[in-house]
This record gives structure tokens, sequence and C-alpha cells, in this order.
């Protein structure tokens, strides 16, 4: 009985292990909300590359719920574009034309 359940243990421990190593992420980069406690509908979004280095910047007039996974994914599809490109980008909206927000 012993060996029964040492056996299970093992198994199921080597289970869990197996399903935790098979996500893989493809991501290049990362985005950050920034927002100030006294301004709560003005947030700065910014893009970096994985070198840490700013790649893209935009100040938007609106709550951003990252909760949502609408808009994690347009910020997703945002970083992805960005990251097809080698120069630093000039504010064009593309956070609120993702996201169909108004100014």
């Amino acid at each position: 009985m012993k060996k029964l359940i040492i056996t299970i243990y093992i198994l199921a421990f080597a289970a869990a292990a197996v399903q935790a190593q098979n996500k893989i992420t493809n991501t290049h980069g990362f985005w950050v909300i920034e927002h100030n406690a006294n301004l709560p509908r003005v947030q700065t979004v910014k893009f970096y590359n994985d070198n840490n280095k700013l790649m893209y910047e935009e100040t938007v007039y609106s709550k951003l719920n990252i909760k949502k996974k609408k808009t994690r994914l347009a910020l997703d599809q945002i970083l992805d574009r960005l990251n097809e490109r080698t120069a630093y980008i000039e504010n064009k909206n593309l956070v609120m034309l993702s996201l169909n927000l108004r100014n």
C-alpha cells in the first residue's frame, strides 16, 4: 500500500511538472501603464524592447482596464507591431486607435 501511494505521488508530481513546462511565451519586450492617483483618467502607456529601451510612448486620456482580455490582447498586438520596426515611432495614437478610445 505504501509503495502504491508513493508511486501515485511521483506520477502526479511528474505530470504537474510537465504541464508547467509546456507554457511557451514568445513575447519580445513588454508594456507598462503608468498613472497618477490625482489624475486617474490620464494614463501613459510605454512599450519597451528586450533591452529595456523605450520603443514607443503614448498618453491616453481614458482609463484602461488591463483586467480585460481585449485590452491586454490589443496592447500585445501593438507590441508585436513595434518589434517589427527598428526606429522609435513618434506619437501616432496607436493605443487610442487599437482600443477605439475617444480623446
